[in-house]
């Protein structure tokens, strides 16, 4: 038997996994992402706005991937046993907010937080605050900011009056994204935010990813999107999670929740940058033409299928090995996240190139003006790839067992395990072993040292260059203070 023949047997196999479901649009809908007839309509729903999610089936030698299916149908596919050739389920979910029935099934399935399920269903709508919020406002006085002259807070006879004066002043409000558990209105005031959950089975971590918008000769706005802290920067949140059962969900945000799927040509571009790297990964899950992406795009092929040799040693652990590479590389997006500030060409570098000019020939307010902005946008760069490694952390950070997890009668340390054949096993409470009680899943060496080297490339690179930009505009900064004269000599 041929490499083809060989292909074709497991494919068959396979389709008939998904024939045994009794569910018409699983039946109908899984396309072998292998077979070069397929694979640019299946590219193109990749890209295409009006996508909502799509089911990706991945093996050593098979890849099988369905679009837009409905909750029953992801729960039968569920329900049935995965063969043992497809090694990987990758779930993507676009447009959360549209797949309530959809997340928490996979809350249920895996024994999620209800807290993590909120923030995963949180509406975009609802994170703009509504200025009727307030339908009769309180009393002028109740306005009056604090100053030198009012220290403390005059005697108020009615409580709810009280209460309402408390309101204004504290820190966290009725109203406030913390109380009412909408993520995209903490992600807004703290693009740096994240979020890292571990579950028996389950790691999960939520960030913001960062793209650059403006383009070479671009000066109009960024097509309606907030800029928010950044200007030229769209913020996409993402959830991704890593499953003991060798599934792999990711969860984007919709960075144009108010469009309606509407896009004007602006926005789908900055639609396309924002999927760029989920559209790298999910190609180079394909086999096809794989020597012409060799000769001609060798960065596109990431090592979760493709590999050059084929010794023991490696093989022996390619599917092992998959999950936590799909995992890392959909975390990675180095292309975009990073290059804000690691280019030799960006943008803060020409731009303070260009005011060290202006202002050696006469230093200006307004210089003073655009350099504070310079180093508020640096500081919110520097919290977000800061905020990377925090998350590269705790992913790597060993599980340690200590005498406090061992304490419940149901837990009990490998050594202390009893035999199967005691009656305590029968009638007293299930043991649980000191390794079953963990927390969170482990990734594999692969991904491990990868993530490890991420850190490092973030550490020398990114980081590195945001704290020379900020040293080089408090350099001008104090430059300006100089007497003209001075400069000059």
């Amino acid at each position: 038997m041929d490499d083809r023949s060989v292909a074709t047997a497991h494919s068959a196999v396979i389709l008939q996994y998904y024939q045994s479901i009794n569910d018409e649009s699983i039946q109908n809908s899984f396309r072998n992402l292998d077979d070069a007839s397929n694979l640019d309509g299946l590219m193109r729903a990749a890209q295409c706005s009006h996508s909502r999610n799509f089911v990706l089936d991945l093996g050593e030698d098979d890849a099988f991937v369905a679009f837009d299916l409905a909750t029953l149908s992801v729960t039968a596919l569920m329900d049935m046993e995965r063969p043992e050739a497809l090694s990987v389920r990758w779930i993507n979910i676009w447009y959360p907010q549209h797949h309530k029935p959809l997340l928490d099934l996979l809350a249920r399935r895996y024994d999620f937080s209800p807290r993590l399920l909120a923030l995963m269903a949180s509406d975009p709508g609802l994170a703009k605050r509504s200025p009727t919020v307030q339908q009769s406002p309180p009393p002028a006085s109740h306005h009056r900011p604090w100053n030198t002259r009012a220290h403390s807070l005059s005697p108020v006879s009615d409580p709810e009056k009280a209460l309402d004066e408390l309101s204004v002043h504290s820190s966290i409000s009725s109203h406030d994204a913390a109380t009412e558990g909408n993520l995209y209105r903490i992600i807004d005031d703290l693009w740096h935010y994240t979020s890292v959950d571990f579950g028996r089975n389950y790691v999960c971590i939520g960030y913001n990813s960062l793209y650059g918008t403006k383009h070479a000769g671009e000066d109009q706005d960024e097509g309606g999107i907030d800029q928010g802290l950044l200007p030229h920067c769209a913020r996409v949140w993402t959830w991704l999670l890593f499953c003991e059962d060798r599934t792999v969900i990711s969860i984007s945000e919709d960075p144009f929740p108010f469009a309606e799927g509407r896009l004007d040509a602006h926005q789908q571009r900055i639609l396309t940058e924002t999927r760029r790297n989920l559209v790298n990964v999910f190609r180079s899950l394909s086999i096809v033409a794989e020597d012409e992406l060799m000769l001609n795009s060798p960065m596109t092929l990431l090592p979760i299928r493709t590999r050059l040799g084929s010794t023991p040693e490696e093989s022996a652990h390619r599917e092992s090995d998959a999950p936590g590479l799909l995992f890392y590389y959909l975390f990675e997006n180095w292309h975009n996240s990073y290059t804000l500030v690691t280019r030799k060409e960006s943008r803060y570098g020409v731009e303070l190139n260009r005011l060290r000019t202006e202002m050696f020939e006469k230093p200006q307010l307004c210089h003073i003006d655009r350099l504070d902005s310079i180093g508020k946008e640096l500081s919110v760069l520097r919290r977000h790839y800061q905020s990377y490694e925090r998350i590269i952390d705790r992913l790597l950070e060993p599980q340690i067992a200590t005498a406090a997890s061992l304490q419940g009668s149901r837990i009990v340390s490998e050594a202390a395990s009893r035999p199967a054949s005691s009656l305590d096993t029968v009638r007293g409470p299930l043991l649980v072993t000191e390794k079953e009680s963990m927390l969170g899943v482990s990734l594999t060496s692969a991904s491990r040292a990868r993530f490890k080297r991420l850190k490092d490339l973030i550490d020398l690179y990114a980081l590195s260059e945001v704290d020379e930009y900020i040293k080089q505009k408090e350099a001008l900064v104090a430059m300006v203070s100089l007497p003209h004269e001075q400069i000059h000599t």
